[in-house]
């Protein structure tokens, strides 16, 4: 194919060169060794001529074009690149460039478009794709030549991202976006986002943030943008900050259900992760009574233990109380806005069914009757609560078995037999 171009563009053409004359000719004829050589040997007689680099490089073109291996190529393009690049060095030095190098671009972007089309074609045709093995990694492979042609093609480094993230390559994902970015002079707000989704992806949530911090500077009005960085935050154990980043978009646009929302579900992921830290704690005092009860020697040193655990117990006990109320109170201004909202009703239902629990288990570490009765009769208060917001999630929007699920597990709860079978039909269990 290239060589048909290169007929058509040197049609009426000649040179004083022999050995570039007998180049063409060959290749022409389809002798690819024979004009390699005598590329060469224009190169090493006539060094300052042009012509030969550049005709060695058509040459390694057309070579690369007839190797069936793609992966095998890139070597080849890569000695056509640097053979183009000495052609133009030497022809700006000349008052007069042979009109062929004008070319050059053409014959290029020709070879291009058949690696890049190629790797389309495999990525994206069904038919295609089940008459060989691994269609996806050859993409990459054609993608992966398509950018050594041409390393400047946007275009090439995009879709070769989405392909080798097709193909569970994530690392090759990150680098090809990234060098994305690095070519566009304005990424777009999809390309800082699909960046961070790679590295979130590999739990990396550092970079993901540095990513979109990068891209909330450029895109400071940008919803989605903001919420991708508070859960990155969030999934980075940087509670503050992911409330922090809501906040902001709430002073924005205070009047907006879905910013409060928002807040109140990340308000409410970081009691989720402290309840994680209560419940540990309250494992190893447990543990540690036991061996106060076994090992009465080195009471002293346990019982500081038990003391301190107990005491940071307390403040996350605190902080876990005051956060939740704060989830609470942004849940139920999103239904002040949104009274119909399924979402938030089963927010708030998860957070009275969570205290419950939270209640339940300090209730069975006490050895305090009085205060064990008081713990149960608050959680199942807070089990009531929960049952009603759940059963306004069902109402709301009746086919989401999630809902219905929640709402069996706080019948059984609560002792209520026949509602909890009819919500385990509707649930699907």
């Amino acid at each position: 194919m290239i060589t048909v171009l290169i007929g058509i563009l040197l049609a009426g053409c000649s040179s004083t060169n022999p050995y570039v004359d007998d180049a063409i000719s060959q290749m022409q004829d389809g002798n690819l060794d024979a004009a390699l050589e005598a590329a060469q040997e224009s190169i090493k007689n006539q060094p300052q001529d042009p012509l030969g680099y550049y005709y060695q490089g058509v040459i390694y073109g057309d070579i690369a074009q007839e190797e069936e291996d793609p992966a095998a190529r890139q070597e080849i393009y890569k000695k056509m690149n640097e053979s183009f690049a000495q052609a133009q060095e030497l022809a700006e030095k000349m008052e007069d460039p042979p009109g062929e190098l004008e070319n050059l671009g053409a014959v290029k972007t020709t070879i291009w478009s058949n690696e890049h089309n190629r790797a389309i074609e495999l990525a994206t045709s069904d038919s295609l794709r089940q008459t060989m093995e691994n269609p996806v990694e050859l993409a990459a492979q054609h993608l992966q030549n398509a950018t050594t042609i041409m390393p400047d093609s946007v275009l090439s480094w995009d879709v070769l991202s989405e392909i080798q993230a097709m193909n569970n390559n994530i690392s090759g994902a990150i680098e090809a976006k990234e060098k994305v970015l690095q070519l566009k002079k304005t990424p777009s707000a999809t390309d800082y986002n699909r960046l961070a989704d790679f590295y979130r992806f590999e739990e990396n949530f550092d970079q993901a943030i540095n990513i979109l911090n990068e891209a909330q500077q450029a895109y400071p009005d940008s919803v989605f943008l903001s919420e991708k960085l508070a859960d990155s935050y969030m999934n980075n154990g940087q509670f503050n900050q992911a409330i922090s980043t809501v906040e902001n978009l709430i002073e924005r646009d205070p009047d907006n259900p879905q910013y409060h929302l928002a807040l109140g579900t990340q308000l409410y992921q970081t009691v989720l992760q402290l309840n994680d830290s209560l419940s540990t704690n309250y494992d190893k005092i447990f543990e540690l009574e036991q061996q106060l009860k076994e090992n009465s020697g080195n009471s002293s040193s346990i019982k500081e233990q038990i003391s301190s655990l107990q005491s940071t117990n307390e403040s996350l006990q605190n902080r876990i109380n005051n956060l939740t109320d704060r989830a609470i109170e942004e849940l139920n201004t999103v239904l002040e806005y949104r009274p119909d909202d399924a979402s938030a009703y089963n927010t708030l239902g998860v957070i009275y069914q969570n205290k419950a629990s939270a209640l339940f288990e300090e209730r069975n570490q006490t050895t305090d009757n009085q205060k064990a009765a008081e713990l149960d009769k608050q959680a199942r208060e807070n089990l009531q609560q929960a049952m009603e917001y759940y059963e306004n999630a069902t109402e709301i929007d009746p086919e989401n078995t999630s809902y219905w699920e929640s709402l069996y597990r706080v019948y059984v709860a609560l002792g209520m037999d026949e509602k909890a079978k009819e919500a385990e039909q509707k649930a699907g269990m």
